[in-house]
């Protein structure tokens, strides 16, 4: 089969590499029907994270069920389902708590040895273990590009507005207009909150945004993002704030703008340590909040796609066959063409 190879740090390339197979009776094998470029795939390319070539990139798919292991009680042959980036139990103690992003038994989609050595699913195929606790069923009213983002990009932005504990009429400034923060500004919506601020510095990506449900954008490029937030609230800043882009220049400037007592909320992944304001937190009474999406949430999720509370369509920009993968990389790595998601078939 076709699969998108990493090699070594900026070494990626579509290669022939063996169809996968059932390793135990919990997995299934699907065939990949669409499947998307993310943030931390570059980062894993790029070496932020320790790579362990050679292995299959790739964590944002949905997929037919194509084989199936004798345990599987949920799925069938010829399923459309929806896959976590995390493949997770549902009986481990990190499970058993509702941190299916912290399973005990997991392991990550295409990131290589050090992180459980899962071929990913940027392939023509690709094995899922755990299938019936952790694949979620795709209604049949819902199309491949509707059904995609639910596993990684939805679930991270519902994660972070979740743990805004927003009230209706309350304020929230969302820093970064990538995937996840326009999820996290669409998500917003369900909670009602009368101001939803997006701060980013590309027009393309703000205007995506307001589409997308925010109240007011701000191109921190152009404007003072802090004294923006602040005349837009009148002075009283925002009730929470989540940092989505992983840069310790956005999470300072969070801080700043979110009331006392407020909520920063932070999904941004970031390349290490980084200083954090400290001080201006302590000070505001600022709870803070940090993690990894909650992979649970990927069938209420579903459920509000199929009612038509949520749409992450307008975040495809591009479409192209898998065997132009390089092609691909390129325009998401470098943010040519105005991308934000580019959906590959194979």
């Amino acid at each position: 089969m076709l699969a998108a190879v990493v090699k070594g740090i900026k070494l990626v390339a579509l290669e022939e590499v063996p169809k996968p197979i059932l390793q135990n009776p919990t997995d299934v094998v699907l065939k990949v029907t669409a499947t998307a470029i993310c943030t931390s795939d570059v980062h894993i390319i790029d070496g932020y994270f320790p790579p362990s070539p050679p292995f299959i990139i790739g964590h944002e798919f949905i997929g037919i069920v194509e084989e199936v292991g004798n345990a599987v009680k949920n799925f069938k042959l010829g399923d459309r389902v929806a896959a976590p980036p995390a493949p997770f139990c549902g009986i481990c103690e990190n499970c058993r708590k509702g941190q299916y992003g912290q399973c005990m038994n997991s392991a990550i989609f295409g990131s290589g040895s050090n992180w459980g050595n899962l071929p990913g699913g940027m392939a023509e195929f690709v094995r899922v273990p755990h299938a019936d606790s952790s694949l979620v069923r795709i209604p049949a009213e819902i199309s491949d590009e509707q059904a995609v983002f639910v596993g990684d990009m939805l679930t991270t932005g519902y994660f972070a507005v979740d743990n805004c504990a927003l009230k209706p009429g309350d304020a929230v400034a969302i820093f970064g207009a990538g995937p996840v923060g326009l999820c996290a500004v669409q998500t917003a919506r369900l909670f009602s909150p009368s101001k939803i601020i997006l701060v980013d510095i590309l027009p393309n990506r703000l205007q995506t945004g307001l589409n997308m449900g925010a109240t007011h954008i701000i191109n921190s490029s152009q404007q003072n993002a802090v004294s923006q937030v602040m005349e837009i609230t009148n002075g009283q800043g925002v009730n929470a704030a989540i940092e989505a882009i992983g840069h310790p220049v956005t999470v300072n400037t969070a801080a700043q703008v979110i009331g006392v007592g407020g909520i920063l909320s932070i999904v941004g992944l970031f390349p290490g340590n980084i200083d954090f304001p400290i001080q201006t937190l302590l000070m505001k009474n600022i709870t803070v909040k940090v993690g990894l999406a909650s992979l649970g949430n990927m069938r209420r999720l579903m459920s509000l796609i199929t009612d038509q509370k949520l749409d992450t369509s307008p975040l495809i920009t591009h479409r192209m066959p898998l065997k132009d993968f390089d092609k691909a990389y390129g325009l998401f790595e470098r943010k040519e063409e105005n991308v934000i998601k580019i959906i590959l078939k194979p």
